[in-house]
């Protein structure tokens, strides 16, 4: 005769495996479900990119938003609707479509010297690492010897990321730490001044011969 102890021992192991097969069983036809709705909604969203608008967009077969005053002609309303307009102008031509006062020209001026710094530091990199540490010094007297009249330029090119993108670095956390200078006014002014030092600055670099 099984004691009562261990009768009862049983009989909730028992009931604790059914509840948690029952739990499974509900999370697995919980997934399968999401499964079956994300695929149908990727199906039903697919075609955007190719045809346009949907043609169920905003008044879905399970309901719409008819009762907001949603007019019938939605889809049509919506194909004319004007595109995000690009960088540039909509008539294909390279003029700029937006206008980029100087903070904004500072902001992507930053992020391209960041990346010219990058590549110039790489490419100093990869000569050393093949040619060794002197690679590096006689390339650049290699350069000089073969190509004087591009030495200024080329100094003001590797000059003027190094200064704009230092000045740009004290800026930010000018910015960060005191929160001071983000209006539009200051933004704009410190733009200005910041242009206008590295190029001076650069300019001074590119001449100076040691």
């Amino acid at each position: 005769m099984i004691p009562p102890a261990r009768a009862r021992r049983d009989a909730t192991t028992a009931v604790m495996s059914a509840a948690r097969a029952i739990a499974d069983r509900a999370r697995r036809a919980s997934t399968a479900r999401a499964i079956v709705e994300a695929t149908r909604a990727a199906t039903a969203t697919r075609a955007i990119g190719s045809r346009g608008v949907p043609d169920d967009y905003g008044q879905p077969a399970t309901g719409g938003t008819g009762f907001l005053g949603t007019p019938k002609n939605h889809r049509a309303l919506l194909e004319k609707r004007p595109m995000s307009p690009d960088v540039f102008a909509a008539d294909g031509s390279w003029r700029a479509h937006y206008k980029f006062p100087a903070v904004a020209l500072s902001s992507i001026t930053n992020r391209v010297t960041g990346v010219a710094l990058t590549g110039a530091m790489s490419a100093g990199g990869i000569i050393a690492l093949v040619g060794g540490a002197e690679a590096v010094p006689m390339t650049m007297e290699m350069f000089k010897a073969n190509a004087p009249l591009a030495v200024v330029p080329v100094k003001f090119a590797l000059s003027f990321p190094f200064v704009f993108h230092t000045l740009g670095g004290f800026r930010h956390l000018v910015w960060d730490s005191t929160t001071k200078g983000i209006d539009n006014e200051s933004a704009n002014a410190s733009s200005l001044a910041i242009f206008g030092v590295s190029a001076a600055a650069s300019a001074a670099l590119a001449a100076y011969t040691w």
